[in-house]
């Protein structure tokens, strides 16, 4: 005879259970305030019954034999699972007060209290007014006990919680408001597992959200996090230690979602339960062990053994397909979006519910990335390097005209793009100093970027890296040059390049992609002929002549190797989640002398160049501010003027 599982609730976010129960056997039962919920169909039983209805619950599984009942992803449902489970003598992981205080912020924060160093500064208010005290702003207004991320609003100062109070009101069902401090920074999450007291299993992930949006809703989760490994992570692991001590939660999952501000952990959230985001398939996916699973086999009571993950190489990422509500959904918009698992909530024609009013999510993909990387222009000098240096570790596709691409049209850029997860710019017209110089020389910069971004919006490639240049600067702005330092471009291909700074941000904005702008300072290297003052150095050192340099050696310029350039390309890649504008520099400023002395040593011509003073320089000091790149990914450059000579006359 099949064992009868209850499941609260058969929405979206239990069709896992519903269907992995089934799977096992079970005669599964669901119950539910709504009879349209999509996981219905599955059920071998449903009866429209509101979840937070204990006594009707407790009337159901006794009138049915029920011998096990559960729920994931949803706060409203754990406090019935735990109330309903004890007063039946059934097993649950926690009790029904430890439930309602994680599913309501107010209690929440009272029970972790004020010596709890990962909490928060807050206030609770019935009214508006109750916070006209509250002094740490920006702030975040929410109802206290809702989940997700209905009915939250940031709030910059008191005026803006009196906006919007009210409607953040309407999603309490006590009617009672939490301000809360509005901390910035790295969202990250974490999936712990608990069993006979001890913490068997912890993971943490990072989770992305819409930077655009207010209230932290949510986009993708991405493992392995960046703080994997670090002293951060160990700090996080404590505050989870902790907190699930302090709320006495000893049996089963566990979900917490964290900011990291400056280094420092803040607990936002925290559920005795399996998160509503389908986390368990992306970890499965991520290290082979099944959080689904062991809760079932525990809630049954049979033994479950520690998990012993086997971590993939790749990192893996679970992102939503999300749209606005209140309009049709089309499944074929996200049919070229590549996966290894996907999952629609809506059928082609259904309307999107709102619920949060901003993006719903409407289905998910678990895939991988970076692990094949389209390169558009991948046969030039850094394109070329970049295949020599990574080609055995990624799969690279080079979309260039030697490459075998017909043109940079949007279609066959397409085309050519189908499957890959990832995508690097680097075709554009350089600098030619024989041509006559006009912006119409540069146009294809700026065609060739839209075309691609075209095609990656069609495809659901987001995490794509395009190479910019330092001639979007002013000559004039001092050093070191910072990411937000005056724009003013030195010449027509800096214009062009500029403009495609701007179309990838608007790409970002409006299309949620994650396009990460790099802008290059002066890039050294062998086999990029162009004409230089450093082509002409190379040479003639080889040849044991004497260099010549202008004037006194007071200019300064910022260069970097092109094996840099390629090692910073893949660290960016990695950041899957990050879009923004970065300096790829070396951070240092070279004179020409010392660039002279570091060729004639590595080359074997050591002390020949000589001060041509009477020859006029560039005066212009130029190296650039490599912090936010440092911050963001972790990469510095390896190679300093002298190493990358040497490097290269090794090459030679």
């Amino acid at each position: 005879m099949r064992k009868k599982l209850l499941v609260l609730g058969a929405g979206n976010a239990q069709f896992d259970i519903i269907e992995m129960c089934k799977e096992k056997g079970f005669e599964v039962h669901g119950i539910s305030y709504m009879d349209t919920d999509k996981g219905i169909s599955l059920l071998d039983r449903f009866e429209k019954i509101n979840i937070i209805d204990v006594d009707s619950v407790e009337d159901y599984v006794k009138e049915n034999g029920i011998e096990y009942l559960y729920s994931i992803g949803s706060d409203l449902a754990m406090p019935t699972v735990m109330e309903v489970a004890a007063r039946c003598g059934l097993t649950h992981f926690v009790s029904s007060e430890t439930a309602l205080i994680c599913s309501n912020k107010h209690l929440l924060r009272e029970r972790l209290g004020k010596d709890f160093r990962w909490n928060i500064p807050h206030v609770v208010c019935e009214n508006a007014e109750d916070a006209k005290d509250f002094s740490f702003f920006p702030a975040m207004v929410k109802p206290v006990d809702s989940q997700g991320q209905r009915g939250v609003f940031k709030a910059n100062d008191y005026n803006d919680v009196l906006a919007n109070f009210e409607t953040a009101k309407t999603h309490s069902k006590s009617g009672r408001v939490i301000v809360e401090k509005f901390i910035s920074g790295d969202e990250v999450s974490v999936n712990a597992y608990f069993y006979n007291g001890e913490m068997i299993f912890f993971l943490l992930s990072d989770r992305e959200v819409f930077s655009n949006l207010s209230g932290g809703i949510i986009k993708a989760h991405h493992l392995p996090s960046r703080y994997e490994d670090t002293g951060i992570e160990n700090e996080i692991r404590d505050l989870v230690i902790e907190s699930a001590k302090c709320l006495e939660i000893h049996e089963g999952p566990a979900y917490f979602q964290i900011i990291v501000d400056k280094e420092i952990p803040y607990l936002i959230e925290l559920s005795p339960r399996l998160d509503g985001c389908h986390m368990w398939r992306l970890i499965h996916s991520y290290c082979g062990v099944n959080l689904l699973e062991m809760a079932i086999t525990h809630i049954t009571g049979e033994m479950i053994p520690v998990p012993s993950p086997i971590f993939s190489a790749n990192r893996m990422h679970l992102e939503f397909f999300c749209v606005r509500p209140g309009i049709p959904f089309s499944q074929s918009a996200f049919a070229e979006y590549i996966n290894n698992y996907r999952r629609f909530y809506y059928s082609d024609g259904d309307e999107v519910r709102k619920i949060n009013g901003y993006m719903e999510k409407c289905g998910y993909r678990i895939f991988s990335s970076p692990e094949k990387i389209g390169l558009i222009g991948g046969s030039g000098f850094i394109g070329r390097k970049f295949i020599e240096m990574y080609g055995d570790s990624y799969e690279l596709k080079d979309l260039s005209r030697k490459g075998g691409l017909p043109e940079y049209s949007a279609e066959a850029i397409e085309d050519g793009l189908r499957g890959c997860d990832s995508v690097v710019i680097l075709a554009a017209k350089k600098v030619n100093s024989k041509e006559k110089q006009s912006y119409m020389l540069y146009e294809d910069n700026v065609r060739v970027v839209e075309n691609t971004l075209i095609a990656c919006n069609k495809l659901g490639i987001k995490n794509v890296v395009y190479l910019s240049t330092r001639c979007v600067y002013s000559n004039n702005t001092q050093s070191p040059i910072h990411e937000y330092s005056e724009i003013a471009p030195v010449n027509y291909y800096g214009i062009s390049k500029y403009v495609g700074d701007m179309v990838c941000r608007y790409y970002n904005e409006n299309y949620n992609m994650n396009i990460k702008i790099l802008r290059l300072s002066q890039v050294l290297g062998l086999g990029d002929d162009n004409g230089y003052m450093f082509a002409d150095f190379l040479q003639k050192a080889q040849a044991k002549e004497t260099l010549p340099v202008w004037g006194n050696g007071i200019g300064r310029r910022d260069y970097i190797y092109v094996k840099d350039v390629c090692r910073g390309i893949e660290s960016v890649l990695l950041g899957y989640e990050r879009s923004g504008i970065y300096n790829l520099a070396s951070g240092v400023g070279v004179s020409n002398p010392e660039l002279a002395r570091a060729v004639c040593g590595a080359f074997g011509n050591k002390g020949n160049y000589e001060l041509l003073t009477d020859k006029p320089e560039d005066k212009t000091v130029a190296y650039f501010d490599t912090e936010l790149i440092k911050r963001d990914f972790g990469f510095v450059c390896s190679f300093t003027i002298d190493s990358m000579m040497q490097d290269m006359a090794k090459e030679v």
